[in-house]
């Protein structure tokens, strides 16, 4: 049996598939590259995955699906509106997590609920220093700064949540991208 991991597309393209049902197609439009082995992935085929909006509105995407010839890894290319292992998008998720969505506001509709939401804010808990110590290692390899940022207690993340609106998805795609993972919850 081979197993499914993931890769986050930064660049694509959502074609309509079907307007009235919400059907979407994701078309990526750079090379993908294995997290594991750093080949280039070519197309597979498609799965299927449900993408929930504030308020329960559900759609469909049809998610292309890359194998490595090198490890002969799979890989889902998820485009980077997707959380892996959620069902609601990134800027729902983002949204709770930064308070912006709150279980009082009128147009979310009791969707997603409290205790989603709760349960959003103890995933970045559970995943808060396993992502700052991703942030950290790749800054030490790879953009060169120094050994003493591994050993600080500053955070990257929440140098990143404070700079940008789509703090969510760019850790995301660094962090799979690389072929790490972060625990569901």
């Amino acid at each position: 049996m081979v197993l499914t991991t993931m890769v986050i597309l930064a660049e694509y393209r959502i074609e309509c598939n079907d307007e009235e049902e919400k059907i979407f197609v994701i078309i990526s439009l750079t090379v993908s590259y294995c997290p594991i082995c750093g080949e280039a992935l070519d197309y597979r085929d498609t799965c299927i995955r449900y993408l929930l909006r504030e308020g329960r509105d559900k759609e469909t995407y049809i998610i292309p699906r890359g194998k490595c010839d090198k490890c002969g890894k799979i890989h889902r290319m998820l485009p980077d509106i997707v959380v892996p292992y959620k069902q609601y998008a990134a800027e729902v998720i983002s949204g709770v997590l930064d308070e912006v969505i709150q279980p009082e506001d009128e147009d979310s509709a009791d969707y997603p609920c409290d205790v989603t939401m709760r349960r959003w804010h103890h995933w970045l808990m559970a995943n808060e220093l396993r992502i700052d110590g991703y942030l950290k290692s790749a800054g030490h390899r790879v953009l060169g700064f120094s050994e003493e940022l591994l050993k600080t207690d500053v955070s990257l993340l929440k140098q990143l949540r404070n700079s940008c609106s789509v703090w969510l998805e760019t850790v995301l795609r660094f962090i799979y991208n690389s072929g790490g993972f972060l625990v569901p919850g």
